[in-house]
């Protein structure tokens, strides 16, 4: 399928520090100021520009490649689960000590609320320029459900990370208070169910393929069902969840899900879009693409990062037979499943180890060259699909693997637990089955369902975007912890903290409990 242009055109580049980025956020306040002078009007008096600032908040998920998807994104959904260790200077998520001045928690912060504030702009802007005929009903009508679309996803992430989080819901300069107080998780995710309401309302369940990449009617749906779980409310979760029957489905190979040729497939809900035709990959290249995979390779490969390594806990969990198993994880002596990867043709293997084709043996296990303690010789397949990037040492650093944050097997998950929730047990296990069937299950799990469901979470999404937020939002996380690791989440841990520059800034902004 083709990449998306909605982040990819030429014109983002030229526009990205004129009309469409007049928005920039600042540091001291957790939304975007005007710059430049241009006005709204400006902006949204023509199509080609209203679609542009629009694109402005796609923009916002690439972040840079190191501080936004790697460190603010991949860290909480996996560390905090115990499932994955950081190697390196962050070890801190493994005993919930995250500090209030960790940088990429206040990337976070300040690209969603950018994100959000360029939605506000685009919601404020469109009505009058739909009016004025400067944009077609047609086009206004979709780019404002993207806006509301985006708006609740960025939400989203923020609550799910931090709890409550202020929200706000107009331009920057106008009745948009900077200094506004938290509100609460509730609030926030009845605001994301608010906005996906408008946003189905507009929105197409499919683009055509230069377009593909855009929130979708199937999103928004996805969103809407996430957050009403988080309120409690199964039965309206159900009725979200149902919504997208028909409309996808999983594949049929678990190991096509992330393959790198295989972007907004068929399971993929959405994305972010990445791009591996940037010219330059190596230090100093920061433009729609990531290094998420020189992250997660062998350090014996990469010679040098490999920071994230997944534990030998995860790989011994998956029951036997489960075929997601070496699509998730390998350890020594096993082979990279993706046969476009082939580790005896890494320059450094052939110089340094014989040019086998497994990572590490099972006498000699991979745990990395840099003298850095933890890693237990086990990695992550998913985050490793592009037979372009070489590794920490180059030259092809980044790739442009997209980034899946939300995937049909994930709702099936949550389906079959919003139908546990509500007594249905029949159509819980019906619809949780339909994960494991793929995964090579025909037998129905014993055990209380709900463990039965976080189990399923776990080894249909580990290493992914989005496990510890599963597991916070059945409430079941912290004895789940206790039990399966003997770790003791603090009181109030479970949350990441609010940055400590945004409260500095903001006097109205309370840290959240035990930090």
């Amino acid at each position: 399928m083709k990449t998306i242009k909605i982040i990819n055109l030429k014109i983002i580049i030229g526009l990205t520090f004129g009309i469409l980025a007049i928005y920039s956020c600042s540091d001291e306040y957790l939304q975007d100021e005007k710059r430049d002078g241009l006005s709204s009007e400006v902006v949204f008096s023509s199509e080609e520009t209203a679609s542009a600032a629009i694109i402005g908040v796609y923009d916002v998920l690439q972040g840079s490649p190191a501080e936004y998807i790697t460190k603010a994104i991949f860290y909480p959904a996996n560390f905090l689960t115990q499932d994955y260790l950081n190697i390196g200077a962050d070890t801190f998520f493994q005993t919930f000590e995250i500090p209030t001045v960790f940088t990429p928690f206040n990337a976070l912060w300040i690209q969603n609320y950018a994100g959000i504030g360029r939605a506000n702009t685009a919601l404020k802007s469109l009505s009058p320029a739909i009016d004025a005929g400067n944009v077609s009903e047609e086009l206004g009508t979709r780019l404002m459900g993207e806006s509301y679309g985006m708006r609740g996803m960025l939400y989203s992430m923020l609550a799910s990370n931090f709890g409550g989080v202020p929200l706000v819901l107009e331009p920057a300069g106008g009745s948009a208070d900077p200094f506004a107080p938290r509100n609460t998780q509730d609030e926030v995710f009845q605001q994301v169910v608010l906005d996906m309401q408008e946003a189905i309302a507009r929105l197409p369940w499919e683009y055509d393929e230069n377009n593909t990449g855009r929130f979708t009617k199937g999103a928004a749906y996805a969103y809407m069902g996430s957050a009403y779980m988080w309120l409690g409310d199964y039965e309206n979760a159900i009725t979200a969840f149902e919504a997208l029957d028909g409309h996808y489905t999983l594949e049929e190979n678990y190991l096509d899900i992330h393959a790198d040729n295989n972007k907004n497939g068929i399971e993929s809900i959405f994305e972010i879009q990445l791009t591996d035709e940037s010219g330059n990959l190596s230090w100093g290249h920061d433009d729609n693409v990531t290094f998420i995979q020189s992250f997660s390779m062998p350090n014996e490969i990469a010679n040098g990062g490999g920071y994230s390594a997944a534990t030998k806990a995860l790989y011994d969990s998956f029951e036997e037979g489960d075929k997601r198993k070496l699509y998730s994880v390998i350890g020594p002596g096993d082979e990279h499943p993706d046969p476009l990867i082939n580790i005896s043709d890494y320059p450094n293997v052939q110089a340094n180890y014989g040019g086998i084709n497994t990572v590490g043996t099972i006498e000699n296990p991979w745990l990395g060259t840099d003298g850095l303690a933890g890693r237990e010789g086990y990695y992550n397949v998913k985050m490793w699909r592009n037979p372009a990037v070489d590794g920490w040492s180059g030259p092809n650093i980044f790739g442009g693997q997209n980034i899946i944050l939300m995937r049909y097997a994930e709702v099936l998950l949550s389906l079959a637990e919003s139908y546990h929730n509500v007594g249905n047990e029949s159509m819980a296990m019906e619809t949780l089955m339909r994960v494991r069937n793929r995964a090579g299950f025909t037998t129905e799990p014993t055990g209380d369902f709900i463990d039965v469901v976080i189990s399923e979470y776990r080894h249909e999404l580990a290493g992914e975007f989005s496990l510890w937020y599963l597991l916070r939002r059945t409430g079941e996380h912290v004895r789940y912890l206790q039990e399966e690791f003997g770790v003791t989440v603090p009181n109030g841990r479970d949350l990441i903290p609010i940055p400590q520059e945004q409260i500095d800034a903001n006097p109205n902004l309370e840290q959240n409990p035990g930090y």
